[in-house]
């Protein structure tokens, strides 16, 4: 696919002024570390999964799942308003072909908007879908029915066989909620989401006890900054749950180890997660510089610079007004735009980051904090007249903006947008 004529003009001139700049488990332990990131596509939502085997032995696959409850399209009904989405997973083996899949359609009625405002506008359930050992690919998408607005995720997936020895199911994290456990796949707690909580999935033989340590690491410092265990006793388990408090923490990434090991102190598996931590009072200096660099695509320019230019006692005063400025629930503990601008952060740092880099300061990083998902994105990685390129589109905005990757590392820049940025 080319670039559309008036857009060619743009890159071309690009390239031009480029050229001439030029010419002047099994027995082994388990090691990885996962990171949450929203869905690809228009409607954002999180998910995690956790494999099982029922009371007959099969093999489950049991996914989880919150979705804002702002993300979705209501259209008035009567006196209230309605709206509704569908989850569907399909699976397909190694051939390609489906060989599973199941749909699930929500629909539910709300009083007023105000109620989308409040804290518990979180949408969030569990499906269960059986599935045989193998190895698959799982495609799973939301799709909101008012606005057909759709978010999803592609996932590689490898149950083992049912003859096989102990396993780990997968760790699906939690948040207690207006008094329940919901999932909460995407692992920010503090500052109203309350402590870190998990559970491991476990389906292990013998009859050995086991023991589940936990850490959690702050990787700025490479310091443990709390750490515990969990003895089992009694095999085979479903399950093992913990809480992590999270109240003395300051804002930040922190790393979840977690480890399991037989009486015998042999390690049968280990990981690490990543979890944000949200406690904006509790500022590092060191914090608070990186954080006045975040907010200055979202910032007016006065506020920036008093944010710069405080002092310690002013520091966490001006912090906390910027964000109570911004926030659409003050009544609530929870500030809904703090969060997704957080959330659009770490998916930044996920997706367009380096090793020269951090994502949120590369130019894709920046807008999509600052714009969010496009509503549309043309990928062009191998053009035969031109270095790969991409075009996003913000329809809400009128937005168009061209990204080079002129070198071809994955480097994209900014060399073409139809209005100021």
């Amino acid at each position: 696919m080319r670039i559309k004529a008036k857009y060619a003009i743009a890159l071309m001139g690009y390239l031009l002024l480029s050229a001439n700049m030029a010419g002047a488990m099994g027995s082994r332990p388990e090691t990885m570390t996962e990171y949450t990131e929203a869905s690809q596509g228009t409607l954002r939502f999180y998910l995690q999964k956790v494999l099982f085997r029922d009371s007959l032995g099969r093999s489950n696959i049991e996914f989880s799942y919150s979705l804002a409850m702002d993300q979705l399209q209501f259209i008035a009904d009567g006196k209230n308003y309605q709206a509704g989405y569908a989850i569907s997973i399909i699976i397909y083996g190694q051939d390609g072909r489906q060989t599973a899949g199941d749909s699930w359609e929500r629909t539910f009625n709300i009083p007023n908007y105000h109620h989308l405002q409040r804290g518990d506008s979180i949408l969030a359930d569990t499906l269960v879908l059986p599935l045989p050992p193998g190895a698959y690919r799982a495609r799973i998408t939301c799709r909101d029915e008012n606005s057909d607005r759709a978010g999803h995720f592609d996932q590689r997936l490898t149950i083992p066989p049912l003859s096989g020895g102990s396993y780990i199911g997968g760790v699906k994290f939690e948040r207690d909620y207006n008094g329940s456990l919901i999932p909460w796949p995407n692992r920010i707690y503090g500052d109203g989401a309350g402590p870190i909580i998990f559970r491991v999935g476990l389906c292990l033989k013998g009859p050995d006890s086991l023991d589940l340590k936990a850490s959690l690491s702050d990787p700025r410092t490479q310091k443990t900054v709390w750490d515990g265990s969990l003895g089992i006793l009694e095999r085979p388990e479903r399950e093992a749950r913990m809480i992590i408090p999270v109240d003395s923490l300051p804002d930040g990434n922190y790393l979840l180890g977690l480890a399991l090991s037989d009486r015998k102190k042999n390690v049968l598996w280990h990981s690490r997660y990543k979890v944000m931590v949200q406690n904006p009072a509790l500022l590092s200096r060191g914090d608070f510089e990186e954080r006045i660099a975040q907010v200055e695509y979202i910032s007016r320019r006065s506020e920036f610079d008093s944010l710069k230019k405080a002092g310690p006692e002013q520091r966490d005063s001006l912090w906390r007004a910027f964000w109570k400025s911004r926030d659409p629930t003050p009544d609530t503990d929870k500030n809904e735009y703090r969060d997704s601008h957080y959330e659009r952060i770490n998916y930044a740092n996920s997706n367009f980051g380096s090793s020269i880099r951090p994502g949120w300061r590369t130019d894709m990083g920046r807008i999509y904090i600052k714009y969010g998902q496009p509503d549309e994105i043309e990928k062009h990685p191998f053009e035969i007249d031109s270095p790969p390129y991409e075009i996003w589109y913000y329809y809400q905005d009128g937005l168009k903006i061209i990204f080079l990757d002129r070198h071809g590392f994955g480097d994209y820049r900014i060399v073409y947008a139809n209005k100021e940025i």
